[in-house]
This record gives C-alpha cells, sequence and structure tokens, in this order.
C-alpha cells in the first residue's frame, strides 16, 4: 500500500481521474444548461454526455481507467479489480473533480443563464404525489412479499 502511495504512476491516474471528472461534468452539464429560448432537445444533450464519456474515457484510459464515475469505481471495488486504497483515492478524486467541474461551469455561465444550473427537479402537485406514494407501495410490497417467499419457502 505504500509503495502505490509513493508511486509517480498512482498520482497521475488519480489526477487524471479528476480532470476527466471535472471536463465531463463541465460539458455534460453545459449541454444541459437551456441557452436558447427555443424548444429544449434531450437529445442534444444525451448525444454531448455521451461524446464527452467517450472522448474523455479514451482520452484518460490509457492512464486510470477512465472510470470518471464513483459508481464504476466502487464496482470495480467491489468486484476486486482494485484495491481500496486506490479506490478510495479515485472515488476522493472524482467527487472533488465534478465539484471542480460544476465550480468552472457556475463561474463562466451568465448570471441569466444559471437557473438552476441544470439541476433536475420535480414539481410535486397532487398527481405526482399519488404516483409517487402508488409505485413506492407496490415495491415495498412486492419485494417484502418476495423476500418471504425466498424465506419460507
Amino acid at each position: 500500500m505504500m509503495w502505490e502511495f509513493r508511486s509517480m504512476m498512482f498520482w497521475r491516474a488519480v489526477f487524471a481521474e479528476f480532470f476527466g471528472t471535472m471536463f465531463f461534468v463541465f460539458f455534460g452539464m453545459g449541454a444541459a444548461l437551456r441557452w436558447t429560448s427555443g424548444p429544449y432537445h434531450v437529445f442534444h444533450t444525451a448525444l454531448c454526455f455521451g461524446f464527452a464519456a467517450a472522448t474523455l474515457i479514451q482520452s484518460i484510459g490509457h492512464i486510470s481507467g477512465g472510470h470518471i464515475n464513483p459508481a464504476v469505481t466502487f464496482a470495480y471495488l467491489v468486484g476486486s479489480q482494485m484495491s481500496f486504497f486506490r479506490a478510495f483515492f479515485y472515488i476522493c478524486a472524482q467527487c472533488l473533480g465534478a465539484m471542480a467541474g460544476a465550480a468552472a461551469l457556475y463561474g463562466v455561465t451568465p448570471n441569466n443563464m444559471r437557473g438552476t444550473l441544470a439541476l433536475n427537479t420535480v414539481r410535486m402537485t397532487q398527481k405526482t404525489r399519488m404516483l409517487y406514494y402508488f409505485v413506492i407501495k407496490i415495491y415495498f410490497i412486492y419485494f417484502i412479499n418476495l423476500n418471504f417467499y425466498f424465506i419460507y419457502s
């Protein structure tokens, strides 16, 4: 573990994850902002996220594996493909990179365009409350019954 901490290749990989996640958040969330007053096309945002992910994974993949997502790093950890030490530093670098990318986007976006900075929000109306209640109720009932079925059969 200590040899890995002293390795230049380790720190290069950690910084690659930081910068990869930072640029991914910057370009992806920048594409999700409402820059024009016309119709909003989800396809453009999805295309930008896809191109950003493909470009960044190709760019840093040979250095760090190109995770750019803490969930991917956690999956590698659970699958015993990387050490806990490396996963911890990757996840910290990815979270800090995401915050740096969002801060950079916040800094370069004009005040009148910021809005919620592409934050997903749900307006809670009576219909959405009832739908959430119904979905959660069905979900829990199904899985509780499924658990009892496997436990007692």
